[in-house]
């Protein structure tokens, strides 16, 4: 594994910070370069990224420090010790989404374009962020006797590279969501295939992971399994209400529209 990319004395360039911030990157790129086929301006793009990673990254810390609470009751100071790993990322998504809904309420633009811009990203940066996951050798599998098996270095035996079947899964999320959406049917679609096919990936890794999500607590059901769900089953709902309305819309129930690239996307 390799923790640190580069060392030099007490400096160090931690691979996991770096995928992180490249996953970033390129996330906020892909959406400043669709951003105009969503009638969003540039300035509103680097606005909302910046609220929902400092969010993010308040969020997931937080849950992370309640849910391991044992670690740090006599150590206290040490949760703002960012730097030594221990992030939530259920905890980061939701305070992500709290941060950007605000900012899109106060600057007035229209939330279902801006969730339906973001959708993709999203997928990407996870991506590359569990790249940094492996390299840094935390969110690991389960063991396995599986020829691609990985053996870390703090570990007996091979287990299941769970960051890098991540990494292809979401990938593919994000491959999906940008052939669908040139044809997009009506606002909040992609995000809330985001949800579900997310949440389903999540839901399923979650019997080959390890850790403190992984720990059961029915039989094989995991904290990471009912987290997994509610995203599921909350990206079912916007998708069904979401379409719904459009067909009311077609009905004549309520005529408006807004056209996204010479189509009416209701």
């Amino acid at each position: 594994m390799m923790p640190d990319l580069v060392r030099w004395g007490d400096f160090a360039l931690h691979t996991y910070g770096l995928m992180w911030a490249i996953g970033i990157w390129l996330a906020v790129w892909r959406g400043l370069r669709v951003a105009p086929r969503y009638g969003i301006a540039a300035d509103d793009v680097f606005d909302l990224a910046f609220a929902m990673v400092v969010a993010g990254i308040l969020g997931g810390r937080l849950l992370y420090v309640l849910t391991n609470w044992s670690q740090y009751a006599h150590n206290w100071w040490t949760v703002f010790q960012l730097w030594k790993g221990g992030m939530s990322y259920f905890g980061g998504f939701v305070a992500g989404a709290f941060a950007g809904l605000w900012l899109v309420k106060r600057r007035r633009l229209n939330a279902w374009h801006v969730a339906d811009m973001a959708a993709p990203s999203l997928a990407l940066a996870y991506a590359i962020a569990r790249i940094g996951c492996f390299a840094a050798g935390c969110c690991y599998g389960r063991p396995t006797d599986m020829p691609w098996g990985v053996r870390f270095p703090d570990l007996a035996t091979p287990v299941h590279p769970t960051q890098l079947y991540s990494t292809l899964a979401n990938l593919a999320l994000f491959f999906i969501l940008t052939r669908i959406e040139p044809h997009r049917q009506f606002q909040g679609q992609l995000f809330a295939l985001f949800l579900i096919f997310h949440g389903a990936y999540r839901f399923l890794i979650e019997f080959l992971r390890a850790g403190a999500t992984s720990e059961p607590i029915w039989g094989l059901v995991t904290y990471g399994h009912l987290a997994a769900a509610a995203v599921m089953g909350v990206g079912v709902i916007l998708y069904y209400t979401r379409r719904h309305q459009l067909q009311m819309n077609r009905s004549g129930a309520n005529p408006r529209s807004v056209p996204i690239k010479g189509r009416d996307v209701r």
